[in-house]
C-alpha cells in the first residue's frame, strides 16, 4: 500500500511527465494519452535506469520518446484516410462527379477537363496513370495502392504528387 508520501510523489512525476509530453503534442488530450504511456514504459523499464544522470533525465527521455512515437503513430494514420480533397461534401470521388442532366454545358466542360486531365497524367508514363486514378479517382490510400500494384508506399506517394501536380497546372 502506498503511503502519502510516495502519492505525492507520484503525482508530482505524472505532472513533470505530463509537461514533458505537452511540450512535444501541444494538445491536453494528447498529452493525457502520451502521459500514460510514458509512465507505463518508465515502470516497465525501471530496472534500466543505472543511476549515472539524474532521474529526471532519464523519465524526460522515456517520456521524449513515447511522444515521438505517438507522433508517428498520428502521422502514419493521417496517411491512410483518403485524402478529403479527394471527396465532395456527399463523399463522391471528386473525379467522378457529373453535371446535371440539364446541364449540357456543364457536362460537356466537365467531359473536356477530365480528357485533359487523362492526357496529361498519360503523358507522365506508363506507371503513373493507375495510381492517379486510384488515388484521385477512387479515394483509396496510398497503402492500399501499394499492396495492390506491388509497389512501394513512397513510390505510391511520389508518383501520385506528381501526376497530380501535371493535371492541376493542365487545368490551370
Amino acid at each position: 500500500m502506498q503511503t502519502p508520501a510516495n502519492k505525492d510523489s507520484l503525482e508530482e512525476t505524472r505532472a513533470y511527465v505530463r509537461s514533458v509530453a505537452l511540450k512535444y503534442v501541444r494538445d491536453e488530450q494528447d498529452a493525457e494519452d502520451v502521459t500514460q504511456d510514458a509512465m507505463l514504459l518508465a515502470h516497465r523499464y525501471r530496472d534500466s535506469f543505472r543511476g549515472e544522470a539524474r532521474y529526471s533525465t532519464w523519465l524526460y527521455r522515456v517520456t521524449a520518446t513515447a511522444a515521438l512515437m505517438f507522433l508517428r503513430k498520428q502521422r502514419r494514420l493521417a496517411r491512410e484516410i483518403p485524402s478529403s480533397a479527394a471527396h465532395d461534401d456527399e463523399g463522391t470521388p471528386l473525379l467522378e462527379r457529373h453535371a446535371a442532366a440539364t446541364d449540357l454545358q456543364g457536362e460537356v466542360s466537365a467531359r473536356g477537363e477530365l480528357d485533359l486531365v487523362s492526357e496529361t497524367v498519360a503523358k507522365l508514363g506508363a506507371k503513373y496513370p493507375a495510381v492517379f486514378w486510384k488515388r484521385y479517382g477512387e479515394g483509396r490510400t496510398e497503402t492500399e495502392i501499394a499492396k495492390e500494384l506491388g509497389l512501394t508506399v513512397a513510390a505510391v506517394k511520389t508518383r501520385a504528387f506528381r501526376a497530380r501536380q501535371a493535371a492541376l497546372a493542365a487545368l490551370g
